[in-house]
């Protein structure tokens, strides 16, 4: 993840290896990303060269191996990973022309100012296949972070609810960096509440 999301998806492209193809917008958020690899039936090639590696959010890229791997030229890269190497040419050189002739990305890729053309050995790719980090739905809650009923949309009595297993708080996909605070901010609403609860029926 600290690769891709620093360099792979901003300065370079995502692959299905059995077309050498891409197929999706990089700079989409997780769940059109996943929603697409999950599409092909299986992994992905992420693809980027030395001068968009130098953004990966790990600095040291040999602690990201062997799940990142490098390249003398993208026809290693392409036997490595079984692709055909022309496609992978051919893929490579239309995205490059995308951003040498600033035209609109052909997936909605936001091509930012600094993005350059994948051409600078050595090259860098690692597959990659979505997984449950976070989950999305759960109980409804208030702001007392008190669980609501759900036919009747009131609190049900000294049952509080925090972290992931609320939901509805991001709405249909989730803001990056948020969890923990959920966690800690409706935690100690809910700690603090069910305490003063507790208290009150004794």
């Amino acid at each position: 993840p600290l690769y891709c999301i620093g360099a792979g998806f901003r300065y370079g492209i995502l692959v299905d290896p059995f077309t050498a193809q891409r197929f999706c917008n990089e700079m989409g958020n997780r769940d059109e990303r996943s929603r697409a690899i999950l599409k092909t039936g299986h992994p992905a090639i992420c693809i980027a060269d030395a001068v968009g590696s130098v953004h990966s959010l790990e600095k040291d890229l040999s602690k990201i191996a062997p799940a990142l791997l490098q390249f003398p030229d993208l026809d290693s890269l392409a036997k490595h990973y079984g692709m055909d190497s022309s496609r992978l040419h051919s893929t490579i050189e239309n995205y490059n022309n995308n951003i040498i002739e600033q035209r609109a990305d052909s997936f909605g890729k936001p091509l930012r100012s600094d993005v350059k053309p994948i051409a600078q050995a050595p090259f860098y790719a690692c597959r990659i296949w979505p997984k449950v980090h976070h989950c999305c739905g759960g109980v409804q809650i208030d702001t007392n972070a008190r669980v609501l009923h759900i036919d009747t949309q009131k609190p049900i009595p000294n049952l509080f609810a925090a972290g992931e297993i609320v939901g509805g708080i991001h709405g249909a996909d989730r803001l990056g960096s948020c969890a923990t605070t959920d966690c800690l901010v409706y935690g100690r609403i809910a700690g603090r509440n069910a305490a003063q609860a507790a208290s009150t029926e004794k």
